[in-house]
């Protein structure tokens, strides 16, 4: 790739002993950008999500030097960074301040103090975000928080999940799968609470790890669904590859969703997604009737969406083979190529 960049600094914050989505995403760039002979940095910094350490946090991005000739700043906060030739491509900022402020999901909304630190974040956000050269998002979703809370415009830049090359289908068979970390606002129980009230003989599968592990598997126990629901827990590349190929549907229900590569993962794979009215981004790749089915986010609504794929093999076919053409033109070429401020 002809380009006058040479050396590019990757800038993201690391979570001890966590590999998740922003840590998957951050090592596909760096592979991708190398296998076009760039020469590459991976910058992280350990993160920890407590209130008190939030602010010192920015001030340690801030302060530090990157000598590259262009740095590619991430999440919250690694868009502190200070560079002359400086390009955001944002995963998220720190929700809990801004759109989960004083929910379920946030720390942030009970305290004396806690609005006075939102204030300060969503101002120094508005700063070192404006600085970028050139700003991209993972998701119109991110987008639209972006512009709602700092009045700042960003293009939605879409990137090919981890396992894009390796995806299949080998048929629709009898089990829903449901691949998601564990925690709260993935909303894994619902797979559980939904196929206690389908009418169909369906089962699930439930893949991941997280803090609800346990509490999922008490869940299955208590209602006698051992039969009909695995609680998997972390698996390999490998068997989460045999899953997608062999499952009937994939259920992926996040509340406010930023990007959400098991919705890219089960449509390249040519299944259906089922999914609720409020999960954010997975709402721009599924549309209800078209790559899958939308649903409120209530068991009632999930396990109806359920049986109508459980009853009918050829709606599933027909969703994933639409699912399945609506993400066939996201490539790494042209995410490259934006990063980096080439024309087409």
């Amino acid at each position: 790739m002809a380009t006058a960049v040479r050396s590019i600094a990757i800038c993201a914050f690391q979570t001890l002993f966590t590999r998740g989505g922003s840590e998957l995403h951050v090592a596909a760039l760096e592979r991708e950008l190398r296998a076009r002979g760039l020469l590459v940095e991976v910058v992280q910094i350990p993160f920890t999500w407590a209130k008190a350490d939030l602010l010192r946090q920015v001030l340690v991005w801030r302060l530090i030097e990157i000598r590259a000739d262009l740095v590619i700043a991430t999440n919250f906060p690694s868009y502190f960074v200070k560079h002359d030739n400086k390009v955001i491509w944002l995963f998220h900022q720190h929700r809990p301040v801004y759109d989960l402020y004083g929910t379920a999901f946030s720390e942030f909304g009970a305290e004396p103090g806690d609005a006075e630190i939102r204030d300060i974040i969503r101002t120094a956000d508005t700063r070192a975000i404006s600085e970028a050269r050139r700003l991209f998002t993972t998701s119109r979703n991110v987008a639209r928080r972006l512009e709602t809370y700092n009045g700042i415009v960003g293009e939605a830049l879409y990137h090919p999940p981890p396992l894009f090359r390796s995806l299949r289908c080998e048929g629709y068979g009898d089990f829903i799968l449901m691949p998601t970390r564990l925690e709260a606002h993935k909303r894994p129980e619902l797979l559980i609470d939904a196929l206690r009230l389908c009418r169909s003989d369906v089962k699930g599968v439930l893949v991941g790890s997280g803090s609800l592990e346990a509490d999922l598997r008490r869940r299955v126990e208590k209602y006698a669904l051992e039969d009909r629901i695995e609680v998997a827990g972390f698996v390999d590349d490998g068997r989460l590859l045999d899953l997608y190929a062999r499952c009937r549907a994939v259920l992926y229900p996040p509340y406010d969703e930023d990007y959400g590569y098991v919705t890219l993962e089960a449509l390249l794979a040519r299944k259906p997604v089922v999914t609720t009215s409020d999960s954010g981004g997975v709402l721009e790749f599924v549309t209800d009737g078209t790559t899958g089915l939308v649903s409120d986010p209530s068991p009632e609504g999930v396990a109806g969406a359920i049986d109508r794929l459980a009853e009918s093999v050829e709606l599933c076919q027909r969703l994933g083979e639409a699912g399945r053409e609506r993400v066939s033109d996201i490539s790494w070429d042209n995410v490259i190529r934006r990063l980096l401020g080439e024309t087409a």
